[in-house]
């Protein structure tokens, strides 16, 4: 009797039928999508009423919170520059005056600022963030590719991760303060009230303190200085010019010494240096540069809210959103009362 042997399976077969389960599974997906896009057309068209009356009232709701609770506000920003802030002490600074804003008594915030009630009313809120300029990044990246270049192997990659993530949490000395009113017209005023609360931060005052009385010590060294040099040259001049009256009159003299005679131009060029690090320390103590601003506030007659057209937008979407979870909502609890 011969023994039957099992034939070959055929690969073919077996990818056929892949591809048919795929196609059926594409195919049903697909169906299936036109289903539901079909089911959100038909909806609102079998439940107009209530899609018409969620929607109106929705839109009616917005429309009065509009007009008669919501409040626009103005928002404006400024860059403050100072040797002496880092991160977090102007992100504390600028929490603590956002919380005074979000009170309802707005007295603290007043005292605080020094502002009259009336004007811290109006303030909405504070935000900072550290500022960089565009300078600073290219720096940043480029210090950042010459890390990575420097890699020779494996183990430093851990080293030098931590060095650019240290690098990017760097504490900035430049901070972009945003302010939020509710009247334009205080934004100057805030201004000068945000500057001063820094300026009486006692970490801040003594160290500016110290620093003015360092550039006034350095003015009068520097002072004292130039009148020395301008003694020393006005007796050089004497000199010089009594030597050339001799030489003119026929005189030989000669000087000799065994030590080099001073150039009085290297005199003039020093006094020329001095005087110019003396015009430095002037300006530094006009633009006192350990804290300034760099760009101020701004007062804009257009508000930062979203205007009246944008509310009203947001309102019909969520009345649509709404209606259509009225009718699931409705659909799911009849689906429901079938098993009771």
């Amino acid at each position: 009797m011969e023994s039957r042997r099992p034939g070959p399976q055929s690969d073919d077969v077996d990818l056929g039928q892949l591809f048919s389960k795929l196609g059926t599974f594409f195919s049903d997906t697909w169906m299936n999508f036109i289903r539901f896009l079909a089911t959100i057309r038909r909806t609102p068209v079998k439940n107009k009423w209530s899609f018409l009356a969620i929607i109106v009232a929705s839109v009616a709701l917005g429309f009065i919170l509009n007009q008669y609770v919501r409040k626009n506000y103005y928002e404006s920003t400024m860059i403050l520059s100072s040797t002496y802030l880092n991160k977090r002490l102007a992100e504390n600074t600028i929490e603590k005056l956002d919380i005074l804003a979000g009170e309802e008594n707005k007295s603290q915030l007043a005292k605080v600022l020094g502002l009259h009630d009336s004007l811290a009313d109006n303030i909405v809120g504070f935000e900072v963030q550290p500022f960089v300029a565009e300078n600073d990044v290219i720096e940043l990246e480029v210090l950042k590719e010459q890390l990575r270049g420097a890699q020779t192997n494996a183990n430093n990659q851990e080293v030098i991760t931590q060095v650019i993530e240290r690098i990017e949490i760097e504490n900035r000395h430049a901070f972009e303060i945003t302010v939020r009113t509710l009247n334009p017209s205080v934004i100057p005023d805030l201004q000068h009230a945000i500057v001063g609360h820094f300026r009486n931060n006692p970490y801040i005052r003594k160290r500016i303190e110290i620093n003015r009385e360092n550039l006034l010590g350095r003015k009068e060294k520097l002072t004292r200085d130039i009148e020395k040099l301008d003694s020393l040259k006005s007796v050089i001049y004497a000199n010089y010019r009594n030597m050339a009256d001799q030489s003119r009159q026929g005189s030989n003299n000669v000087i000799l010494s065994d030590k080099a005679v001073t150039d009085p131009v290297d005199i003039y060029n020093q006094d020329l240096l001095i005087y110019n690090e003396l015009q430095d320390v002037d300006r530094d103590l006009f633009l006192q540069k350990d804290f300034e601003i760099v760009d101020g506030f701004t007062e804009f007659s257009e508000p930062a809210s979203a205007s009246s057209v944008t509310v009203i937008l947001y309102s019909l979407l969520i009345g649509v959103v709404v209606a259509y979870l009225d009718v699931a909502i409705r659909t799911f609890n009849s689906y429901l009362a079938n098993f009771q």
